[in-house]
């Protein structure tokens, strides 16, 4: 019981810890859904550093010293606590964003959760050297360190994120660790007094076993790599790729749902708790038989989601992500099944858990610093896609079908790979036409296509902007920026659309500055240098080389950079900075908007593009807007053309002679005042606006 309590306690402060600092540093980060998976690669890196020192201590000092050792360690983690953000954590300008973030990660948690990752393999390892009759097969503890980690993650957004700010947060986790760490020397302390009373027994058990021969075993799995009792390099590398499949296939499910819903820790511990809840079950068998169906089952379950992958638009958002998600837990529960039959003796428990570590810590390098650097669009998901059937490796011994009979037991799953990479690599090729621009960045995936007569920007499955490039069409407004829509109306029907300095939070194609008149100044606030780029090059856009306005582009975060700006400096600020459904929250709290009303001149307006297909915003901006003291209306766009899209934005000031003008504009109405929703920078949750 005292084993496994604290197998639990350290798992779950291990992943209530990683949406936690992921939250705080969202802000600085303009709400990128890439800081998930850049911050998954550095704990999984962490988790590395924290197994390899286990299996080194472990097998240099033995039952009776390792601990004490251990005992020198916990005390470290104090230094740090509670958890704080330094001053600098935003990223300079001219700096690397993904190296940033893992440089103010290292400071911010790096000791206690190194500290506290030792846990899953320490516990294991000290619990073998007892006398208890299960210290033959510890691998129990992990399944129970994994329930707990599961029970953390489902935690934090159902329980700890909407009852708790994030400054209560961080001051329980850090009491939580203290706890954590007197259970830890309790642990300690046990092994160091049971492997003393344990060893001459263990040494009687080990000469009758010498004197009466090789015991019988149970039958091991069928695997690539050996026999059990042999590590080998083949079995290593075996256990590698069990490994990284569900990790990097983890990964880049949570960004898929990240870019095209919201980046918030709710979407981000569903698949890692998925995946977590795959090594529970898994390691939960105490056979060494590997089952077939498994693996069988997340193959067909892969051809089903590359169909609905290659073919966007004709799943509904619900089943796509339900697919998704399904085929996570079957190739997670494939591939660690298959690494929990393969378990060794305890002998090279810490060897084993390492290899797993570098295995998962490959994955995150993949998707969270490799991929967005190598590749120019999301390749990785496909990737996972094409080798899931290679799982069936190793499991066809009985020839069972047709294609195992007449060629190579294994010639089908390589044949099932080699087909899924056929089909991605026609859709890649069929999919490149009209494509004149692609890139990608730490902050996503950008092309630009040409259809048509028209240029779109791309974002993911996003359309984030069109152009006409015929020059009588050439400065129209397109999508949701519409001059027949809520927007043109403010441009349109506030004084005349005379306002001489207007600040854009997020630029796109830069539509915007087609609304742009002699003697105006817009400034734009980008974070992503590469958009800048796209939409600076009148080859691609020209909206902003064509403005009869004066452009400034600043690249940061908008409300970071916003912030720096005099007060009452713009007569307009308007907020559009969402990627796909994506919310970044930090922009829309109370703090945010006092800000902004802090840079807009005493009769100046703020306008927030809220379209969205998931979440209602209202209630967040009636919120803002009453506690500002200010009247807001929302304005409902339609199709008004083939080139128009409908659109809801919030327009918010403190001058009532500009709402009354609003209000005699169809589509307009006062923002409903009973449903309010109030984000701070200490408290959100999108629960409450849910659609």
């Amino acid at each position: 019981m005292l084993f496994a309590g604290t197998a639990f306690l350290g798992a779950g402060l291990l992943f209530v810890v990683q949406p936690l600092v992921a939250k705080l540093l969202l802000p600085t980060y303009g709400g990128s859904p890439t800081v998930w998976s850049t911050s998954s690669l550095f704990f999984q890196v962490l988790l590395l550093v924290s197994y390899l020192y286990v299996h080194s201590s472990t097998r240099r000092l033995g039952p009776r010293r390792q601990p004490w050792l251990h005992l020198l360690v916990l005390v470290l983690p104090l230094l740090a606590l509670p958890l704080a953000l330094p001053l600098d954590a935003a990223p300079p300008a001219d700096s690397s964003p993904a190296l940033w973030l893992l440089r103010t990660l290292v400071l911010v948690v790096g000791l206690p959760f190194a500290v506290v990752a030792t846990t899953g393999p320490l516990l294991q390892k000290w619990f073998s050297w007892t006398g208890h009759r299960r210290a033959g097969d510890p691998y129990f503890l992990f399944a129970a360190s994994n329930l707990g980690s599961f029970g953390g993650l489902l935690a934090y957004p159902l329980m700890i994120e909407s009852t708790m700010t994030l400054q209560q947060q961080r001051l329980w986790w850090s009491v939580g660790c203290v706890a954590f760490f007197a259970l830890t020397a309790a642990c300690g302390v046990v092994a160091m007094r049971q492997s003393r009373r344990s060893e001459p027994a263990q040494a009687r058990h080990r000469g009758q076993a010498q004197s009466a021969g090789p015991p019988m075993q149970e039958p091991a799995a069928s695997s690539p790599g050996g026999q059990d009792g042999v590590v080998g390099w083949r079995r290593v590398a075996w256990w590698l790729g069990l490994a990284f499949l569900p990790s990097s296939l983890m990964l880049a499910v949570t960004a898929h749902l990240s870019t095209d819903v919201a980046a918030i820790p709710l979407l981000w511990v569903v698949p890692l708790a998925i995946y977590l809840a795959t090594f529970v079950a898994a390691f939960s068998r105490r056979s060494r038989i590997a089952a077939r169906w498994p693996a069988r089952t997340a193959t067909a379950t892969a051809f089903v989601v590359t169909v609905v992958t290659v073919t966007p638009g004709l799943t509904p958002v619900w089943a796509t992500i339900a697919l998704n998600l399904l085929l996570l837990a079957l190739v997670g529960y494939a591939a660690h099944a298959r690494l929990a039959t393969d378990r060794p003796e305890p002998q090279h428990l810490t060897h084993y858990f390492l290899v797993i570590a570098v295995g998962g810590a490959a994955g995150g390098l993949l998707n969270g610093l490799l991929a967005p650097v190598v590749f120019d669009r999301v390749l990785e998901y496909p990737l996972g896609l094409v080798v899931v059937p290679l799982l069936m490796v190793g499991l066809a011994g009985d020839r069972s079908d047709w294609f195992s009979r007449r060629y190579h037991p294994d010639g089908l799953p390589v044949a099932l790979t080699v087909g899924l990479a056929a089909v991605f690599v026609a859709v890649g090729v069929a999919e490149n036409q009209g494509v004149i621009e692609q890139s990608r960045t730490f902050f996503g995936s950008y092309s630009v296509q040409s259809e048509a007569g028209m240029h779109k920007l791309v974002h993911g499955t996003t359309l984030h902007g069109t152009q006409w490039r015929d020059e009588p069409r050439r400065e129209t407004p397109t999508t949701y920026y519409s001059t027949a829509g809520p927007l043109g109306d403010v441009f349109g029907g506030l004084d005349n659309g005379r306002f001489d300095r207007v600040a854009v939070v997020g630029l796109g194609a830069g539509t915007v500055a087609s609304y742009g008149r002699d003697g105006q100044v817009m400034t734009f606030f980008e974070i992503d240098p590469e958009i800048v780029r796209v939409a600076s090059d009148p080859e691609l856009f020209s909206y902003l080389s064509d403005s009869r306005a004066s452009i400034e582009t600043v690249v940061g975060d908008g409300r970071l950079a916003l912030g720096e700006r005099p007060a009452h400096e713009f007569d307009l600020i308007i907020l559009d900075a969402f990627s796909s459904d994506s919310i970044p929250i930090h922009l829309l709290t109370a703090e945010a908007m006092r800000m902004y009303a802090d840079k807009l001149a005493p009769d100046g307006v703020l306008v927030v593009h809220i379209s969205n297909r998931l979440f209602d915003l209202e209630p967040v901006l009636a919120a803002a807007a009453g506690d500002l003291g200010w009247p807001a209306v929302i304005g409902h766009g339609t199709v008004s053309d083939a080139t128009s899209t409908p659109s809801d934005w919030v327009a918010l000031t403190p001058d009532q002679s500009k709402i009354d003008s609003l209000l005699r504009r169809p589509g307009w109405a006062l923002v409903d005042p009973s449903e309010r929703v109030l984000w701070t920078d200490d408290y959100s949750s999108l629960f409450d606006v849910l659609l």
